[in-house]
């Protein structure tokens, strides 16, 4: 049986062949976080074995893609780029500029505090129905994402009930908690109500 850390570098990282240089340095952070010792994934769910193996494969499917010359070489390894092709060449993203006192305090307003367990969804709780419920408060995914650590690819996802993409019960569950968390609701019946919708794996 095969894990999310088998495939290639690409693969390892949840990346398109095509990612740019900016991605890939998100992709990584993510996944550096998701086996860090404290993370949904590692809490009493991986021996520490498992994590320390999780992690050297992540940092050295970085360390490949995050060099234009050896991913380049990588790719031609997987037929992804000839030899007579140019290298793919990245900008770094350029260094946020220090905000000022006015701007960190509306920054501030903007970020989303983990709101007070309070409410419950009536009726079936889909990806649709917590994208409503998301949207009609103006909070975007980015922002949950920042404040639970769950990654956006994930919160789409869930939003798009594409069950085949999302992890383990054991963690969709984390992260379904997180996502009410943030919102306001309440966090338990939440991710029931939503995992009784998703699929059993066989």
């Amino acid at each position: 049986m095969t894990g999310p850390l088998d495939g290639n570098h690409y693969e390892v990282l949840g990346l398109d062949p095509r990612a740019s240089g900016e991605r890939i340095e998100k992709a990584y952070r993510f996944h550096a976080e998701l086996y860090d010792d404290a993370a949904l994934a590692t809490y009493s769910l991986l021996e520490p074995d498992e994590v320390r193996a999780a992690r050297i494969r992540i940092r050295e499917a970085y360390d490949v893609l995050s060099d234009p010359a050896r991913r380049h070489e990588y790719d031609i390894g997987l037929g992804l780029a000839r030899a007579d092709e140019p290298l793919l060449r990245f900008e770094p993203p350029a260094p946020a500029t220090p905000a000022t006192p006015a701007e960190a305090a509306a920054e501030s307003r903007r970020s989303v505090p983990h709101a007070p367990a309070r409410e419950r969804l009536s009726g079936p709780v889909t990806g649709s129905v917590l994208r409503q419920f998301r949207e009609e408060r103006g909070v975007g995914l980015h922002e949950i994402a920042t404040v639970s650590k769950v990654g956006v690819r994930f919160l789409e996802y869930i939003e798009q009930d594409r069950h085949s993409d999302l992890p383990a019960p054991v963690y969709l569950r984390g992260f379904l908690q997180e996502y009410a968390r943030c919102l306001g609701l309440e966090p338990q019946t939440t991710a029931d109500a939503y995992l009784a919708r998703v699929p059993k794996q066989g």
